[in-house]
């Protein structure tokens, strides 16, 4: 996928983003698209649902399982989303067999999917992503993020 398509697909991410933040949600938004389709979207729902797993991937995961019919995502299917995902949802993708991961900005912990993807490239896990991509639109990404939580600490 071209950079301007993964682009114009992480502005639509980064939509969802703004709408989680609008709802009090942390804003991270996330975009499953295949043959340059749309076939998956979510936003973090924690605080909506009272779900611990309501990650942004998470939800978008779950919204191609369920209007698809099938846990597996196709081939060459590419996961957009505006931050790293944690470890959780980087296993959800690995276990939805996702190709390509995409995100935004980098988690500062280093917690997350990244590290991770250490051990997937051993050879731990039966599936490897084959493309991870970080730092795609980062500074939109990274300040959506700052500016919600500047505004929980005001």
């Amino acid at each position: 996928m071209q950079v301007e398509v993964i682009e114009k697909w992480m502005k639509e991410a980064l939509k969802l983003a703004e709408k989680a933040a609008k709802q009090d949600e942390i804003p991270i938004g996330c975009v499953i698209v295949h043959n340059n389709q749309l076939i998956g979207s979510g936003m973090n729902l924690r605080e909506t649902t009272h779900k611990t797993t309501a990650h942004a991937e998470i939800v978008a995961l779950e919204n191609y399982n369920s209007s698809h019919g099938t846990w597996r995502l196709p081939e060459n299917t590419w996961v957009i989303v505006t931050a790293e995902p944690c470890l959780m949802c980087a296993g959800a993708l690995l276990w939805g067999r996702a190709a390509r991961i995409v995100f935004g900005c980098y988690d500062p912990r280093k917690a997350g999917l990244e590290r991770l993807n250490q051990w997937i490239e051993e050879g731990v896990f039966d599936h490897r992503f084959q493309e991870v991509r970080g730092g795609i639109l980062e500074a939109d990404c990274a300040q959506i993020l700052k500016d919600y939580f500047k505004s929980k600490r005001s």
